[in-house]
């Protein structure tokens, strides 16, 4: 007869072994769980369908840092919010110290917009800046000048692309104590004869007059000459040289440059710093104090009781003109120049947060920075150029 228990007795209920029993129990109890976890399931992916047009919305937001910086760094450098998709990067703008606060501003009120994008800014000086740049170092750099052709060089060797824009207008401004009531206006001609190469050692006002005697130009008191400036780091510098020092030696002032020769440099024994306010604190501690410094800072200077402001003609004896937003706007200001901003096309388009800054620094929110922190708005045409010339990623020099 078998064993098993098929073969019980049809008067009695099966009877199963107890350890079978409670094996049967434990799959009922899994089996149970199991079902649980499917009700959970269900209402997960109930409420992500849900959600569904939240997530599509968000996506569509970020469209444009992913059209700008590629697929694949809008895929790396962005993170799911509760307000939807955020653009997520950190990198560092070098460059020029005047357009510093232009960018320094925009930088602060685009981290409202994108708290995820963490972006320092510096300004050692355009030189620096583009030092920076062109070894890769920044994606971003400002400069108060057109990059130098030397440059360039470096970053083609280096295999930098950069993108060319516009920012604003500047007037360098020629500064002094406001205690000096002995100057109010000097010409190009009489900043050649204190600031140039030739001007080397004088320690005097009236030293500038061996030179300006020889074109019978003004004649300065016996007082004693402190000099300060930006360094050869700053774009200033270069223009300041270029405009004014080099105008000089180019015959563009009046002055004879076929009997004489005219040197095409600034005095190198000056008081030198990258750092504007440093140039103002020197103006401001010294009563006959000569430098030269961008229009913002001149003008909050001044306005502080800082400094005094000094009108300026191109050649002696010609209109004297006082810089103004007005004055440089229309060029009448003689010491007027553009502020650039070089982007790098390749962390354009693979960095997270370098292309959305850059829309965000040419939109009509952005733009309001320039005057805001004291420089001159680029004409309508200006505007439109720069804005093609982003929008189209056209690389190498824009303007010449």
């Amino acid at each position: 007869m078998s064993n098993s228990p098929a073969s019980a007795s049809n008067d009695a209920a099966p009877q199963f072994p107890p350890s079978t029993a409670t094996r049967l129990q434990c799959v009922a109890k899994l089996l149970g769980l199991l079902a649980v976890f499917a009700v959970v399931g269900a209402l997960v992916n109930l409420i992500g369908s849900d959600d569904a047009p939240v997530a599509a919305s968000g996506a569509g937001s970020t469209g444009e840092a992913e059209g700008a910086g590629g697929t694949e760094g809008a895929d790396e450098g962005t993170e799911s919010g509760s307000s939807g998709t955020q653009v997520v990067g950190e990198f560092l703008v070098s460059g020029s110290s005047t357009v510093f606060p232009i960018v320094q501003r925009q930088a602060e009120q685009y981290k409202d917009i994108e708290p995820g994008v963490a972006i320092a800014v510096e300004g050692p000086g355009s030189g620096d800046g583009a030092k920076k740049f062109c070894a890769g170092e920044v994606p971003i750099a400002n400069a108060s000048r057109e990059f130098k052709d030397e440059e360039i060089e470096i970053c083609e060797a280096n295999g930098i692309e950069f993108i060319e824009l516009r920012r604003g207008i500047d007037g360098i401004s020629v500064i002094t104590s406001v205690e000096n009531d002995l100057i109010d206006c000097v010409s190009f001609n009489d900043l050649y004869a204190l600031i140039s190469e030739e001007a080397l050692n004088a320690d005097s006002w009236a030293d500038a007059n061996t030179l300006t005697g020889q074109w019978e130009g003004t004649e300065f008191a016996d007082v004693p000459l402190d000099v300060f400036g930006p360094g050869e780091e700053s774009g200033t510098f270069d223009s300041f040289a270029e405009i004014v020092i080099e105008g000089v030696a180019k015959g563009k002032t009046g002055l004879d440059t076929e009997s004489r020769e005219f040197l095409e440099t600034i005095r190198p024994d000056y008081t030198s710093s990258p750092d504007d306010n440093v140039v103002v604190e020197g103006i401001e501690a010294s009563q006959y104090s000569l430098g030269w410094v961008g229009f913002a800072y001149a003008q909050e200077s001044a306005e502080a009781g800082r400094a005094k402001l000094l009108s300026v003609s191109t050649e002696d004896g010609g209109p004297c003109v006082e810089p103004t937003a007005a004055s440089i706007a229309s060029a009448d200001f003689p010491i007027a120049r553009f502020l650039y901003t070089y982007v790098n096309v390749d962390n354009a388009a693979n960095q997270p947060g370098v292309a959305d800054f850059v829309d965000y620094m040419l939109s009509d929110t952005g733009l309001e920075s320039v005057s805001a922190v004291g420089y001159i708005d680029l004409p309508p045409d200006e505007l439109e150029k720069a804005a093609t010339t982003w929008a189209n990623r056209s690389p190498g020099r824009q303007y010449e």
